[in-house]
């Protein structure tokens, strides 16, 4: 048995270095005629995002030999994995090559687990790569199935009952998730409770926190029924800088209970999370009946386990920009009025009331009494304005306003009245009229305007809109 084994591997040695890798289609080469012994080969190619994969298969009975090369015809490390009892979990060891530490160890023991044949795997491809290593264990998986070998296993059909997003690559381990896990007892109990969200505690990951939104039943706010729904979710967005945003690979997971590994759904490639998409992940992670069916051991005695890995990959905060906010039910106008004593002996000088407040901002009337620009002289001018000393930097208000002089004898419909709508901010913070009222109109006595050197001014102002940067 050990001399066959020691030729199998030599065998092994000599087809994959002599390997002369070709661009040819997924199709199989068979060698039964050459071999006489029952003996399969065969080579494929496949390119996943940009990266060339050139895959061998030698099947040998009970035993299946594979070749992973990533970009170039190089053998990598070697692995032996092997079923090992009472507990049908998998013994991996690196025959050539160095540590086994390499990607290829996790292949190795997962086909394992889904053939229940012994393998022999070598692979180059790089260490830190999970998204190549899922989409090379993916492309293996299903050239295996379509040849026909003992792979269909329960694990197989449950990745056939998976819907997630185009792109995204399910697959399976053996390891657990490395940043959280998340047990739930008695898990029926959420639907019969009429518990349609929970969400986890908080935990770190990449220097940022996140949490895990689960729906048992479905994410019924986008018709979403008969699966469970699972998503990553920042956490604390208004602790970072304006305009951050996060690339980030994450991984979440499932417990098969039955084989002691984890359905692993991953996202085809990184998720940007920012102020406005704090949360990613899956609809329709699993179906309810593959969850619920104890053949799968996602749900046993009715607990399950799952969890999650999120690896940032990038970061950065964006150029500055702008929200424009608009009030939906504005409150009431606000109404200011400002008593002027004197006013006959008023100046040309520029005269304010008093702030007031709207909509939390501090506002002003300005008043020229002998006019401004080409009102001077001749006309009353008057403006609103808004604080500046007030107002956040940058931020800009866009208000529908009304400014008023009271006719203090006749009826309010004589009074003097000028509307407008204006955004107000750093450039532009006062609105309203050079030319308001002619001065021998407002000064005629019978007019009632200014009564015992009196005058009243009115604002009424109602914020539409906030414009604030971020």
């Amino acid at each position: 048995m050990a001399s066959e084994v020691n030729s199998n591997l030599e065998e092994l040695k000599t087809s994959m270095e002599n390997l002369n890798v070709q661009q040819q289609p997924s199709s199989s080469s068979r060698n039964d005629a050459a071999s006489g012994n029952g003996v399969e080969v065969t080579c494929f190619t496949e390119v996943v995002d940009d990266v060339t994969l050139h895959l061998q298969i030698i099947h040998l009975g009970k035993q299946i030999y594979a070749w992973i090369g990533c970009n170039s015809g190089k053998l990598g490390h070697l692995y032996a994995a092997a079923s090992t009892r009472p507990n049908n979990t998998a013994s991996v060891t690196c025959v050539l090559g160095g540590n086994s530490d390499n990607s290829g160890t996790g292949i190795a023991r997962r086909l394992v687990l889904k053939t229940g044949l012994n393998i022999m795997l070598a692979s180059n491809i790089p260490k830190n790569s999970p998204l190549l290593e899922a989409n090379a264990e993916k492309k293996l998986v299903e050239k295996l199935i379509h040849l026909g070998k003992d792979i269909v296993t329960v694990m197989t059909e449950v990745l056939s009952n998976i819907s997630p997003p185009p792109g995204a690559v399910a697959s399976i381990s053996d390891a657990s998730p490395v940043h959280y896990i998340v047990k739930i007892e008695l898990f029926s109990l959420l639907a019969k409770n009429a518990v349609e969200k929970y969400e986890s505690g908080v935990f770190k990951a990449g220097g940022y926190t996140w949490k895990l939104v689960l729906y048992p039943s479905g994410n019924k706010s986008r018709n979403v029924k008969d699966y469970i729904s699972l998503y990553l979710a920042k956490v604390d967005a208004s602790s970072l800088p304006l305009g951050w945003e996060v690339h980030v690979i994450f991984r979440l997971f499932l417990l098969d209970q039955n084989k002691d590994s984890y359905l692993v759904i991953q996202a085809g490639q990184e998720r940007r999370f920012h102020g406005l998409k704090l949360e990613w992940g899956f609809d329709q992670l699993i179906q309810l009946s593959t969850f619920n069916d104890s053949r799968y051991g996602f749900l046993l005695e009715d607990t399950c386990m799952l969890g999650a890995e999120v690896f940032v990959r990038r970061e950065r905060s964006r150029g500055v920009g702008e929200v424009l906010s608009m009030i939906k039910q504005p409150t009431a106008a606000f109404k200011h009025t400002w008593k002027i004593e004197n006013f006959l002996k008023l100046d040309e000088k520029r005269q304010e009331s008093q702030t007031f407040s709207s909509a939390s901002e501090k506002w002003k009337i300005v008043l020229y009494p002998k006019g401004k620009d080409f009102g001077m002289g001749t006309h009353l001018s008057l403006y609103l304005a808004v604080d500046l000393e007030t107002l956040p930097a940058g931020c800009r208000l866009y208000a529908d306003y009304t400014l008023r002089i009271v006719n203090q004898v006749k009826d309010r419909k004589f009074d003097l009245s000028g509307k407008a709508k204006h955004w107000f901010g750093a450039s532009t913070s006062e609105s309203g009229w050079t030319r308001y009222v002619s001065l021998d109109y407002i000064y005629q006595p019978n007019n009632a305007y200014v009564i015992k050197g009196i005058c009243i001014v009115e604002a009424e102002v109602n914020v539409l809109g906030i414009s604030s940067p971020f």
